[in-house]
């Protein structure tokens, strides 16, 4: 072979090769050309029309790149809508395609994917409507242009280093000029390092992160997930720090209603939270859990539509298990530090309206969709939801204060709890063990502003505490209920310590009730309280009539002062009142339908009680007018003088349509001490008015049970207008069936001059001096009542006549100087015997008519009065027709008379000779006719000197007296008789104690009087 023939052989395979280099580089040169320098324009060009009319804005690109040999895609400066205001834009987009895998796996791949300065920029313009609805409405109307496409299998992709860079979102709301709302996310960063749904990376792990700035605050969210697996399991980690509050004020504001939209809003909100998710297959629901804590730091709310403040210092909230799909939550610790809240109860009339417009906008907005919803559920009915269960471990609060203000009270209420620290445990549903409490609070109640350092009347804190257990408050739940049939008990056990709480700020809703004012009062208590009832008021509201509460410890209710509430006049006040010992229980109302108070006072004390009882002009009791007659009544003054009558204006009280069954009370004390007590009476139906003072009252009452027979020791003692002692002794049980009383009671000196006024009105005399002393019994045994009643007037004089309607017209002087004795002293004893039951029965009025009785005594029967008898007959001296001679009865007669008179020195006898002119008349015409006979005719004897024996014979007529000597001679028979009464008496007593009145010729007697007409009558005055 030649050498010609050797290079045209080698050439045909390199010219072929250089051929086919050549066709290569051409087209690697036309590849280049048409993907990286033609195309990219073509592709800007088309995907912005394209993009534009999907869109229905203008959308641009500043330019598209190609690497026609790496497969890659760079898109820059891509931004949606008006230039001068775009909805979205993006710095740059860059992906990197694996041809090799893509191809092979016949799914496209991603090798990296990169997006950096993305921006979100959202406008509201109206109500419903954004600068991106127009967007919104054009993918709507092309997406119902479009026929409906059948359901088709995701396509197959793999994703490989997917970064976000340096994002950001904006939204503003500029309706309201005054109040723009903007909040921004920015240094928006995210990196997903696969995403696959392709069959051999269904189980890899995605681990995705997730970085911002939001509105100042850091945000992260990472962790790893399957998203392509059938249970598609995900784990992630939110970490969002110091969110701030404020800049979500707003939003807030635009949103809700006026009753929640909040005024202020501060603090700052840091959450460190693990989310687990994995799908289940149907019909179980999928498992979302929460875990991790949250804290809210600085936090400030207010919310007038509500009446709530509320700010505190640090909140957390520790050790979150929460699984909301399956409605199972659970707590470790809830911890407020320096929680400030307040809160007011507004008028009715300044709540918030109930409709806003923009709530009732959103509302008929909503109503299609909640009735499509509701037709959905009618049609596909959900699986019943899980039983809620929750789980708080422990609840605190430290150094919290509580307070309320109540401005439908004017001065508005105010109720401070400072200092406070709760403290609750084992809070659970359904509960596993008594939910335990603890509460330590200073407490603080005051009616109108208060000021500190304010004068010595202000308010003053107390304290109060609570500890122990609760449970059975919540009803079961659904699966809980269904397992049992009965319901679960409530039962509260605490330790309750109240120590001067002060009352008065109670005023404000007592008002509408009473006619008092309560300026002072303080309540303390330690003890134990348990309640027990069948079922919660939650469960139940019937439940409580049969509730069980019992309450053992220490009460007492010091510097009790209440005054009158329209002259502001002391009523009753006291310094403590206190029982030691109390062990109260009630129990409620079972299958018997009466409940049942079983109280045990322990030793009551009452120390320095005063009290004001005034008895009006009409005779009613002020303590009859501290009730209001109807709620919210005009004050009624309950210290000063009423208008008579002005009790009758109550209201009449209905009268019971049947038989009442109260509860059954059981009442017992271990005794009843009273120390430096006393009692202001006044009696304003007296005029002039009447006041006494019952004072150093002091005494004690021993134990009592209203279910023993055994009655109570009563020891009283004390002065009237600290002078006059009192004391009260004896044994009573007023807590029985049946009211037993075994009292003595005594009075010494009273000054009567301080119920002249009684004596005007009743007897028409003042009392000039005298003083009093009594000394009463009591026997109340089964109803019946003895009663002794021992008066002692000592020198009671009566002074000058008073005009009084009420007066009586009986002798009241006559009276009196009957029952004085000699010293002065009246000495008069009531016994009072009647039946309780009988509702005719009185006390004071049987013995006002024994008082009667005994002037009307003088009256009709002085001399029985003086003689101490039934008997009237020493009212007279009777002599012999005829004669005014003094035999020894009459002598016998009259020195029993002048004794009697001796023991009573203020009375005066006044006597009467009287001369029967029938019978003493006779006898004068016998006398003088035996001494016509028995004298010579020129005698000159009187005929009235010698009185012979009745009937003795004349042997001639005698003429009889002419009617005027006749009479003559009878009126000297009754002078006679008068003049030998006066001069016996006259030796026994003072001259000027017996008068003589003038002669009569009569022959009537006093009604019922017997006696012979023949006399000298008596009168006393």
């Amino acid at each position: 072979m030649t050498d010609t023939d050797t290079t045209t052989t080698l050439s045909r395979p390199l010219r072929r090769l250089l051929i086919a280099v050549a066709s290569l580089a051409a087209l690697a040169m036309l590849w280049t050309l048409v993907i990286g320098v033609w195309l990219p324009g073509f592709v800007k060009n088309k995907a912005e029309a394209a993009a534009s009319d999907a869109l229905g804005v203008p959308v641009t690109i500043e330019r598209i790149a190609i690497a026609p040999w790496q497969v890659a895609l760079t898109v820059e400066g891509l931004r949606i809508g008006p230039a001068d205001a775009p909805i979205a834009t993006l710095g740059r987009l860059q992906g990197d395609v694996a041809l090799r895998q893509s191809l092979w796996l016949r799914a496209p791949v991603i090798e990296r994917l990169t997006i950096a300065a993305p921006a979100l920029n959202v406008v509201r313009l109206e109500a419903q409507r954004f600068n991106f609805s127009p967007i919104v409405d054009r993918l709507r109307e092309r997406a119902a242009a479009q026929p409906p496409q059948p359901a088709s299998e995701a396509p197959r992709f793999a994703l490989h280093n997917l970064q976000l860079v340096d994002g950001a979102l904006s939204y503003r709301d500029g309706r309201d000029a005054a109040r723009v709302i903007e909040h921004r996310v920015e240094a928006l960063r995210l990196a997903l390092p696969m995403l696959s749904n392709l069959p051999a990376d269904v189980a890899t792990e995605v681990q995705p992160l997730v970085e911002a700035r939001i509105d100042g605050s850091d945000f992260t969210l990472g962790g790893q997930a399957r998203p392509f697996a059938p249970e598609r399991p995900a784990e992630l980690k939110l970490a969002w720090r110091e969110i701030q509050l404020a800049d979500w004020l707003s939003l807030l504001q635009a949103v809700l209603p006026p009753s929640l939209t909040p005024t202020r809003l501060a603090g700052s909100v840091s959450t460190d939270l693990d989310l687990a998710f994995e799908a289940r297959p149907a019909p179980q629901p999928p498992e979302l859990r929460v875990r991790g804590q949250l804290a809210i730091d600085g936090f400030v709310l207010a919310l007038p539509g509500l009446g709530v403040d509320a700010a505190w210092q640090q909140l957390r909230i520790e050790a979150i298990d929460t699984q909301p799909l399956a409605a199972q939550h659970a707590v470790g610790r809830i911890a407020f530090d320096g929680l400030k809240l307040e809160l007011v109860r507004q008028p009715a009339g300044e709540k918030s309206a109930a409709a806003p417009a923009r709530v009732a906008a959103s509302s008929g907005a909503s109503s299609g969709a909640s009735a499509a919803a509701s037709s959905a559920e009618a049609t596909n009915p959900a699986a019943p939801a899980p039983a809620l269960a929750w789980r708080l471990d422990e609840f605190a609060c430290r150094g919290c204060a509580i307070h309320l203000r109540d401005d439908t009270q004017q001065p508005p209420v105010r109720l401070a709890l400072d200092e406070l620290a709760l403290t609750l445990r084992q809070l659970a549903q359904p509960a596993q063990a008594p939910w335990a409490f603890d509460l330590a609070t200073r407490v603080l109640a005051a009616s109108g502003p208060v000021q500190a350092g304010a004068a010595k009347d202000a308010p003053v804190a107390g304290r109060l505490s609570l500890k122990g257990e609760l449970s059975g408050l919540l009803p079961p739940a659904a699966a809980e209920a269904a397992a049992t049939s009965t319901a679960t008990p409530l039962t509260v056990q605490a330790q309750v310590g109240v120590d001067a709480l002060d009352l008065r700020a109670l005023q404000a809703y007592l008002d509408p009730y009473v006619n008092l004012k309560l300026v002072g009062a303080r309540v303390s208590t330690q003890g134990q309280l348990k309640l027990t009832a069948p079922a919660s008021p939650l469960v139940d509201p019937g439940a409580m009539k049969a509730l069980d509460a019992r309450y053992a410890g220490t009460f007492s209710l010091d510097g009790l002062q209440t005054q009158d509430s329209v002259t502001g006049a002391d009523f009753v006040r006291w310094r403590r009142f206190g029982m030691d010992g109390l062990d109260a229980r009630w129990q409620g109302a079972g299958a018997s339908g009466r409940g049942q108070l079983d109280a045990d006072f322990g030793r009551i004390a009452l120390d320095g009680l005063q009290a004001r009882v005034i008895l009006h002009p009409d005779a009613h009791l002020n303590l009859a007018d501290v009730a209001k007659r109807e709620r919210g009544a005009a004050p009624q003054s309950i210290t000063t003088p009423q208008p008579a009558g002005a009790a009758a204006s109550a209201a009449p009280r209905p009268e019971p349509v049947g038989p009442s069954v109260g509860p059954v009370i059981n009442l017992r004390w271990q005794g009843v001490a009273l120390r430096d007590g006393g009692v202001y009476f006044t009696d304003n139906f007296i005029k002039p008015n009447y006041s006494a003072r019952l004072t150093q009252l002091k005494g004690e009452l021993s134990a009592l049970s209203s279910a023993a027979p055994e009655p109570a020791r009563l020891s009283l003692t004390g002065a009237l207008d600290d002078g006059a002692p009192l004391r009260i002794a004896g044994r009573v049980h007023p807590l029985g069936a049946r009211l037993y009383t075994d009292i003595e009671a005594s009075a010494r000196g009273i000054a009567l001059t301080r119920m002249s006024t009684y004596a005007e009105r009743y007897a028409g005399y003042a009392i000039e001096k005298g003083s009093m002393s009594v000394n009463v019994r009591y026997q109340i045994e089964q109803g019946k009542l003895q009663a002794e009643n021992q008066l002692f007037l000592d020198q009671l004089t009566f002074g000058d006549k008073v005009d009084s309607p009420d007066a009586t017209s009986l002798p009241v002087r006559l009276a009196v100087a009957l029952l004085k004795d000699r010293n002065g002293v009246i000495d008069i004893r009531m016994p009072v015997a009647g039946t309780l039951d009988d509702p005719q029965f009185s006390i004071g009025g049987v013995i006002w008519k024994v008082v009667v009785n005994l002037i009307e005594k003088a009256v009709t029967a002085p001399f029985a009065m003086l003689f101490g008898g039934d008997s009237n007959e020493a009212s007279s001296l009777a002599f012999a027709p005829g004669s005014a001679e003094l035999d020894d009865a009459g002598r016998e007669r009259l020195d029993t008379l002048a004794q009697r008179l001796i023991d009573k020195p203020s009375l005066k006898l006044e006597a009467t000779g009287r001369a029967d002119p029938a019978i003493d008349g006779a006898a004068v015409q016998a006398a003088h006719a035996e001494a016509m006979k028995a004298q010579a005719p020129a005698s000159a004897a009187s005929a009235a000197s010698a009185a012979p024996a009745p009937g003795s014979a004349a042997s001639a007529p005698v003429p009889a007296l002419e009617p005027a000597a006749l009479d003559r001679a009878l009126r000297a028979l009754a002078d006679a008789r008068g003049d030998r009464v006066l001069a016996y008496l006259a030796s026994k007593l003072p001259a000027e104690r017996v008068l003589l009145n003038r002669s009569q010729l009569t022959a009537d007697r006093p009604s019922g009087d017997t006696g012979p007409t023949s006399r000298v009558q008596f009168e006393l005055r």
